[in-house]
């Protein structure tokens, strides 16, 4: 593995501290070695041992994550089309949506439910170099109570989807155990409905305290984590009292529920998929007429979300970005949308995006201490961006910007010419 010194770039750490102009960053093995201004070549490499790529100002700032990711969602117009889709297809697109995202600038993602085993495979040939991909915590089926929006099809018809049935505390345990002990990292609840089904609609609440409590049980027993979707104020106010780790979208917050996620913020992760319900309201309608749209309750639902995030976010919540990428009006690729919705909807400072995306990210990843910033030790997952996103959010939507991507010390993306020398020097 080649060394990289990266020069004259304006750096974005991703800890929150105001950027700085004018600066290098030293990578050696997969690892941030030294930061500062003017470095020189270390002189034990030799010119074809290090890279230098002359930056001339452009952004360096640390690989983003995508907190609500479903890798095996392939850009599908129903869930019926995730149910049905053959597996082998789907692992498939699986791979390619992997690299993909980070190609998109995102170097780790956290499953927010597969099919079948799919994440777990996919997770671990990215960890052998056999894959390229993100750091990927993985995830298994989405746990679901009967009755619930992933239970579309007749009683009479059983389909390994992208959901498992549990009810009761008994089933909610044993299919935890299950997929734990196929190899995820965390297991998803939907604890709530979601208002594109209409028998499970956002506003209902389908598993109890006690069956969340089971899954969380399992989970902690095992040092693992559990994934929610709550939309609803009494699902969120359950998640919380069971000690669910991270809860997605949580728009329907009342005031208790509120102050319920406020005093457990040090040990929360909010994940609000604003993408979702934004590219619900303004694409889903060429596939679904306006008439369905609007009968889903989604735009007076985005209104009373931005509410709530802006309220979270100004209470010191970790609120991270993560948009339900997988749909057809809300495909892969777009991920970097919900930085965009956070500065323009929610109000967030540029810089505090920047850190949802990258320390908060490390964070939600269970990595601080690895990922996440810029900082002289942690491994080396950086971004080069050609263009300043703390004066345009948006520039992180252009792939073609994103002209280096670095994942453990190792190029994904190089659009930079590389020099191996400078002047009479080594470079």
């Amino acid at each position: 593995m080649k060394a990289k010194l990266l020069r004259n770039g304006l750096l974005i750490d991703g800890t929150g501290q105001t950027e700085k102009a004018g600066v290098d960053v030293l990578i050696e093995g997969n690892r941030i070695t030294a930061i500062g201004s003017g470095l020189q070549v270390p002189s034990q490499y030799q010119p074809e041992e290090i890279d230098i790529i002359e930056l001339n100002g452009k952004t360096i700032m640390p690989g983003m994550t995508e907190a609500h990711t479903h890798l095996t969602w392939n850009n599908s117009l129903y869930i019926q089309d995730i149910d049905f889709a053959p597996i082998e297809e789907t692992m498939v697109a699986a791979i390619k949506n992997a690299e993909i995202m980070i190609k998109s600038g995102y170097t780790s993602c956290v499953s927010a439910a597969a099919r079948g085993r799919v994440d777990i495979a996919i997770r671990d040939a990215i960890n052998r170099g056999t894959l390229i991909g993100p750091r990927v915590l993985a995830n298994g089926a989405e746990v679901s109570a009967t009755g619930s929006f992933t239970d579309l099809h007749p009683s009479h018809v059983q389909v390994s989807g992208l959901s498992i049935l549990a009810d009761g505390e008994d089933a909610v345990r044993r299919t935890v155990r299950s997929l734990f002990k196929e190899g995820a990292d965390l297991v998803k609840l939907n604890v709530s409905g979601e208002s594109l089904t209409p028998h499970a609609r956002n506003e209902m609440t389908l598993y109890t305290y006690k069956e969340v409590r089971a899954a969380v049980e399992e989970a902690h027993a095992r040092g693992k984590r559990v994934y929610t979707h709550a939309r609803s104020s009494d699902s969120v106010k359950i998640c919380v009292e069971a000690e669910v780790d991270i809860i997605a979208h949580a728009d329907f917050i009342d005031d208790e529920a509120f102050n319920m996620v406020v005093q457990n913020k040090d040990r929360l992760f909010i994940v609000p998929g604003l993408n979702w319900l934004v590219s619900t309201i303004e694409e889903a309608a060429q596939y679904f007429g306006q008439e369905a749209i609007d009968a889903t309750g989604y735009k007076e639902g985005l209104e009373i979300a931005i509410k709530n995030m802006r309220r979270l976010y100004k209470a010191g919540v970790r609120v991270l970005p993560g948009g339900d990428y997988g749909f057809k009006w809300c495909p892969h690729g777009g991920y970097a949308r919900d930085l965009e919705h956070f500065v323009k909807l929610i109000g967030m400072d540029p810089m505090d995006v920047i850190v949802s995306a990258t320390k908060y990210g490390s964070q939600i990843m269970e990595m601080e201490d690895e990922i996440g910033t810029i900082e002289v030790g942690k491994l080396a997952d950086i971004l080069v961006v050609d263009g300043n996103p703390l004066e345009d959010i948006t520039i992180l939507q252009d792939h073609s910007k994103l002209e280096v991507i670095v994942k453990d010390g190792e190029y994904i993306t190089n659009l930079l010419e590389v020099a191996h020398q400078v002047g009479d020097t080594v470079a």
